[in-house]
Parts: structure tokens; C-alpha cells; sequence
């Protein structure tokens, strides 16, 4: 039974605890490993194969434990085994940062068009949208169901934050064009500088801080860690 910090996924790093309890009852027994056991582990590791992860580490080492269910006090004797697993992020960085990533190319390339194409300015940012929103239903079944936002789901929020500014652009332009308002060409060179460009700046300052604030993170990440 372990409990998992998911705070950081896709990026997380885990640690999995097998206890060995002895609860025999008798006071001169106790627990005991040796060498050959911590070796006898990480040659099983070795030719181990976890699908989505990665084993960087393990220790053996002893505890106590006093059984709820006995009367007379009696401490027993624990061996932990502990297994240090990164979470392997590349699929989450291919098939859903990376696609995303491309939508919101698309929807952004709207900026380049004339102001005075509003339909099709709308057409492609809309589609965009619903693209994004379809593609998100695809890949929930790969998202933990949480309480709390992992920084997968907040890159994803921002992502649709990003997918509904074009509109509210392309609109705004359109209505300064009508008006004839000068500050028209300001809106489009800084949607056109700075749009996807502040995206993905945000999405890496959102892993930055996750990293910072969460210590269970894959060691791919920790060059991140503020010392």
C-alpha cells in the first residue's frame, strides 16, 4: 500500500514500499538481511521490465512496528525495501504536450490573416478549439482523476486559455478596423510577437515551479531545482 504524490505528473518520481513484518510472536526472533539480499535486488531490477517507468534506485534497511491487535506491547521487527521508479514522461511529451502544442500553432496562425477576414479568422480558431476540446476527451483515459491539478492539467487549462484568446483578437480587430483606431496595428504585431511565444514560456514556467515546490520529480528534472 503506497501512497502517491501525482502532483508533479507527468513528471513525477515514486517510491514503491514492500515491508516484510515479522509477527511471529516470539521476542528472540528477528528479521535479518544481508549483502547478497540489496544485490539479490537490484539484479532482480535489472532484468525487470516496468512498462511506463524506470527504476533509478533501492535500499534495504530495518524499522519497527508494534501490532494495534496484540496486548502486551511487543515491538516487531520491519525490513523496508524500497523502490525509487521514475514515471517515463516521453509519452505525455509526444502524444499530448507536443500535439497540443500544434493546435495552438494553427489556432494562432489566424493573426496573420487581414483583420478585415473575420470568418475566416473565426473559422480557424473555432475549429481550432473544438479540435482541442475532441482531443482532450481522446486522451482522458490517460489522466488520473484527481482532487487537485496535477501540471499536466494546468498545462492543459492553459491551453484552452490560449485556444479562446485568438477569437477574442481576431474580434477586437475587427471592430478597431470598422472604427478605424489606430492602436489596431499594435494589438496585431504584439499577437503576431508574442502569442504562442507566451504560451510555451508559461508551460515551462509552470514545470519550473512544480519542480521547485514538489521534490517527487524525475531525475530528468532536476537540473530545475533551485539549490
Amino acid at each position: 500500500k503506497n501512497d502517491f504524490n501525482l502532483n508533479n505528473f507527468p513528471f513525477d518520481r515514486q517510491k514503491l514500499n514492500i515491508q516484510i513484518i515479522n509477527q511471529t510472536g516470539i521476542h528472540a526472533s528477528t528479521l535479518r538481511y544481508s549483502d547478497y539480499s540489496e544485490k539479490n535486488i537490484i539484479e532482480f531490477l535489472e532484468k525487470t521490465n516496468i512498462p511506463g517507468w524506470e527504476v533509478v534506485g533501492s535500499e534495504v534497511y530495518y524499522d519497527l512496528y508494534q501490532n494495534p491487535n496484540t496486548l502486551d506491547g511487543y515491538i516487531n521487527d520491519i525490513i523496508n525495501i524500497d523502490l525509487i521508479l521514475d514515471r517515463k514522461h516521453g509519452y505525455y511529451i509526444y502524444k499530448v504536450i507536443f500535439p497540443i502544442l500544434l493546435i495552438l500553432s494553427v489556432c494562432w496562425a489566424a493573426v496573420w490573416i487581414t483583420p478585415r477576414e473575420l470568418e475566416s479568422r473565426l473559422t480557424i480558431t473555432i475549429v481550432c478549439l473544438l479540435s482541442l476540446i475532441a482531443y482532450n476527451f481522446v486522451i482522458d483515459a490517460e489522466l488520473p482523476k484527481l482532487e487537485y491539478l496535477t501540471t499536466l492539467d494546468i498545462i492543459i487549462l492553459i491551453s484552452y486559455i490560449y485556444a479562446t484568446i485568438p477569437n477574442f483578437l481576431s474580434v477586437v480587430s475587427f471592430q478597431n478596423l470598422n472604427k478605424k483606431k489606430k492602436n489596431i496595428v499594435l494589438i496585431e504585431n504584439y499577437s503576431k510577437r508574442y502569442g504562442l511565444l507566451s504560451y510555451i514560456c508559461i508551460v515551462l514556467l509552470v514545470i519550473f515551479i512544480n519542480v521547485n515546490e514538489y521534490p517527487e520529480t524525475a531525475g530528468a528534472f532536476t537540473w530545475m531545482i533551485l539549490k
